[in-house]
């Protein structure tokens, strides 16, 4: 994009859903120049690393708990993998 043409672009709110630690939120941050609104993760080892990198940015947590009429509309949404052995969904392939 040209330089005066990206300096009149808005910047687009986004939104994360199961962001994990904030990967794939940083990667569309730097191809758009968005701004995050809010994340939606319940791990709370990368929910600690967001609120670091992100302080100001609300985690709204277990995505089924969320009553989604109350949060701020967003341009972007972007979703990691859910954890499915968290959701009880798919038993872990581990063994030992």
């Amino acid at each position: 994009m040209r330089a005066d043409l990206q300096a009149a672009a808005p910047r687009p709110s986004i939104g994360s859903l199961c962001s994990g630690y904030g990967g794939l939120d940083l990667g569309v941050q730097a191809v758009l120049g968005g701004t995050i609104a809010w994340h939606a993760e319940v791990d709370p080892g990368p929910a600690r690393i967001l609120s670091r990198h992100w302080p100001d940015v609300p985690n709204l947590g277990d995505i089924t708990a969320v009553n989604w009429a109350d949060v701020p509309e967003v341009c972007v949404l972007t979703a990691g993998f859910p954890c499915q052995r968290r959701l009880g969904r798919r038993p872990s392939r581990r063994t030992g």
